[in-house]
């Protein structure tokens, strides 16, 4: 019952955020924060991922190669970046000539203590793993969501690689990249003998990182035909397997050899970021800020102006995000930080067994997994979701006009 009141909760507070689509004023970024780049292709669409995309091709690339620059060139940004992450999409749809030019005109604004990238697998060589070691690249993320290319297939992926999963944790390794690797419980074919068989695999490839995700239904890529309950109780089965195989467990979905961490969602959590490229979020100056789809970006952009969803960013949505950072990471601590009705809220999940001294018990634990999944679920995507968006018409008459000048 207290998991179930807890998630309409927490999806009632973020389902409170509402956007207007306009001009956006610049906003300035100083001292330390994060930064987040999305690249929006991919060559094909994967069933389970909610994230925004378009199909590549080169004249679409080259005009969101453009735009991207004369939004980094533009931005009022200065100090240290304490992560940068390149997102997707397909982030190595990008050649390492493009990537290289991104890195250098954001490294001339501000100091860059980490990078990451996400990664598909069946696109990497060896020559593009030494080469975003080159640019500066310090982390990489690789999306293989299950070994089995049966449910691979099923989700619109094809298996044609040029390198091994083994040869690509390998490569990374020499090359000093702390390799995290991407799976999903949840796709359609994914049986328990088969995602207990993914995670057996791991031993083998052994990744620096796991990174175990649910199903997750946001608005147009449908749900997953496992109970969430069932998911759950699938990752709780990992959790044991790599424990065993000498990972430690950093998060609910989240488990590493050794101290590093590649984790741009939970970085998203409490801090403010300087999102790049089209659909991205930002955070700053007490406001929630996300980028329009690709065409709307480039024909605003071209013409001097940029354009965006904006959303005040509340206190009690900021407080909820914390909160959820805090569980995320398997803690129960309240925080001076808190308010009243959050540190209460604390003191209810001790009282009924969901923490103990400052940790979370087993029941905790499944705890987490329903609002970690239930706040991810329940973030307003203005793009996926309109209703989120007050003045949505105006939005499509600026898409519809930019489409139309741009063909």
């Amino acid at each position: 019952m207290l998991t179930f009141l807890s998630k309409k909760m927490m999806s009632r507070s973020f389902k409170k955020t509402i956007y207007r689509f306009q001009e956006l004023k610049p906003i300035s970024f100083k001292g330390s924060f994060g930064v987040y780049l999305h690249v929006p292709f991919c060559y094909s669409k994967c069933s389970f991922c909610p994230f925004y995309k378009e199909i590549y091709t080169q004249r679409l690339k080259e005009l969101y190669l453009k735009t991207l620059l004369t939004e980094i060139e533009d931005a009022d940004i200065s100090g240290v970046a304490k992560w940068v992450y390149f997102g997707g999409g397909t982030p190595n749809t990008l050649s390492l000539e493009e990537l290289s030019k991104i890195v250098n005109l954001l490294s001339s604004k501000v100091k860059i203590e980490n990078m990451g990238i996400e990664l598909l697998p069946s696109l990497l060589t060896k020559d593009y793993l030494a080469g975003l070691e080159k640019i500066g690249f310090t982390k990489i993320s690789v999306g293989i969501e299950s070994f089995s290319k049966k449910v691979s297939n099923l989700t619109g992926r094809t298996d044609d690689k040029k390198m091994s999963y083994k040869e690509i944790i390998e490569t990374a390794k020499k090359l000093g990249l702390w390799i995290n690797v991407d799976l999903m419980v949840g796709l359609p074919g994914q049986t328990e003998k088969v995602f207990i068989g993914d995670i057996s695999e791991i031993s083998n490839i052994q990744p620096d990182q796991v990174t175990i995700y649910p199903y997750m239904s946001i608005r147009n890529n449908g749900r997953s035909t496992l109970p969430e309950k069932t998911q759950f109780r699938f990752i709780e089965q990992a959790a044991e397997l790599l424990i065993s195989s000498e990972y430690t467990r950093k998060g609910v979905w989240v488990f590493t050899r050794g101290d590093e961490l590649y984790d741009s969602s939970r970085d998203e959590l409490i801090e403010d970021y300087a999102g790049f490229g089209p659909a991205t979020f930002s955070t700053g100056e007490g406001y929630k800020i996300v980028n329009p789809d690709l065409f709307s970006y480039v024909f605003a952009i071209k013409n001097g102006k940029k354009m965006a969803f904006i959303a005040p960013k509340t206190k009690a949505t900021d407080d909820w995000r914390k909160f959820a950072r805090m569980i995320y990471d398997l803690k129960c601590e309240p925080s001076d930080s808190f308010p009243e009705y959050i540190k209460y809220y604390i003191k209810l999940l001790k009282a009924t067994g969901y923490c103990n001294s400052g940790h979370l018990t087993k029941k905790g634990i499944f705890f987490t997994h329903a609002i970690t999944k239930t706040v991810v679920e329940s973030l307003p995507f203005p793009l996926q979701n309109p209703s989120t968006v007050e003045n949505y018409s105006d939005y499509l008459s600026f898409k519809n006009d930019a489409l139309k000048r741009m063909n």
